[in-house]
């Protein structure tokens, strides 16, 4: 095999797939990444057996071949060859020799034969969106699922779509996070739970795309993007009925600044040991006030005072601060609709209404 092509070029195509080689550890094969020369370009693979991606590289093909080569080793050498002359890429036996204007190295290889392959997407079943839109709705919810992977329905991301609309929704039991897309037409109905990592990997990969296709299979699912794919399987499992934990009565209401509530988070964070979260709300809306409070610690203690439109009862509630930190910095808009039950049910945060239709729910600490 011998090729040539550009060093910003083939970063580029390294960079989508380098991330994921080596996280299964199991299998030594999977710290490699597969590099195919066919159909004019470099094509380049890697999975972890869970994952897999796919992307091509743009050049000029000499002759046709194949072999996987240590993704982290070889990328780290080409990040730091001088950008202005073209790399040749060239096998000889079982070294790929790397070359450029006074640069050259030779990488150990191995055949492609024990490389796993990627499961070929042949759904009939086609969902085309825009990925800056899908993506932003992954990354808005994905921070509030669960992290611990021993129940794995939460270990997820729940996307399902029906008419003209897309819930993407997450949840580790403690908070909730919802966005729904519009769309501009009606599609066929569907849902599956995508694993966190997953997730995870289609808003690395497919933010800065313009459109991305979904082909979803019974056990596995397939996004596409120009020049880029990727392959996982899909949760087994039922997600739960979330919709029934988001309160829809409430005695205290109102709005405040988002980003004054972001940076009075942030300021009390300082105060607070790792094994001690806890900040108190005090809503007061005759007053026109929430106060928030932190102290009790080695750390020191502080107060922020926040102008408060709203109305209904005064509430004393206990948070996670980084509970409230994480979902409300995703809120967009500058002004924050928040929404109260009592001191023991769950609290609501969204924007105001707009063409984004955002919630997160987050439980008060019980004392």
């Amino acid at each position: 095999m011998k090729f040539i092509c550009t060093k910003e070029n083939l970063v580029e195509g390294l960079s989508k797939v380098v991330p994921l080689a080596g996280r299964n550890t199991q299998l030594p094969i999977l710290q490699n990444i597969l590099l195919q020369l066919r159909d004019g370009v470099l094509h380049l693979t890697s999975t972890d057996l869970e994952i897999g991606i796919h992307t091509v590289v743009p050049g000029k093909i000499e002759d046709e071949g194949s072999c996987t080569v240590v993704a982290r080793k070889f990328m780290e050498y080409i990040q730091q060859l001088p950008p202005l002359n073209p790399l040749k890429i060239e096998l000889k036996e079982r070294l790929m020799n790397v070359s450029t204007t006074g640069f050259n190295a030779q990488f150990p290889t191995t055949a492609d034969d024990d490389f796993p392959l990627l499961p070929r997407a042949t759904s009939s079943r086609e969902i085309t969106l825009k990925a800056n839109k899908f993506c932003q709705g992954l990354n808005r919810t994905i921070f509030a699922a669960a992290r611990d992977d021993t129940r794995p329905e939460i270990h997820s991301v729940y996307t399902t779509g029906e008419g003209e609309r897309i819930y993407i929704a997450a949840t580790d039991s403690f908070r909730l996070a919802e966005e729904v897309m519009g769309l501009e037409e009606e599609i066929e109905s569907f849902s599956f739970l995508l694993p966190l990592t997953t997730a995870q990997e289609v808003v690395r990969l497919f933010t800065n795309q313009e459109i991305i296709t979904l082909l979803p299979h019974d056990n596995y699912i397939a996004f596409h993007g120009d020049g880029i794919e990727l392959s996982s399987r899909l949760i087994d499992g039922k997600y739960p009925d979330y919709r029934q934990i988001i309160p829809t009565n409430f005695t205290t209401t109102g709005t405040l600044n988002r980003q004054d509530l972001v940076r009075a988070l942030k300021t009390l964070a300082v105060f607070l040991p790792r094994d001690s979260r806890r900040v108190q709300m005090v809503v007061q809306p005759q007053a026109g006030k929430i106060k928030l409070a932190v102290g009790g610690s080695e750390s020191g203690a502080g107060t922020v005072d926040l102008d408060f439109t709203g109305e209904g009862e005064t509430l004393e509630i206990l948070f996670n601060i980084q509970y409230l930190l994480d979902g409300v910095q995703y809120i967009p808009g500058e002004e924050c609709v928040v929404k109260f039950v009592s001191a023991v049910d769950p609290a609501m945060f969204s924007p105001v209404p707009n063409s984004t239709v955002y919630t997160y729910v987050v439980m008060p600490i019980q004392v």
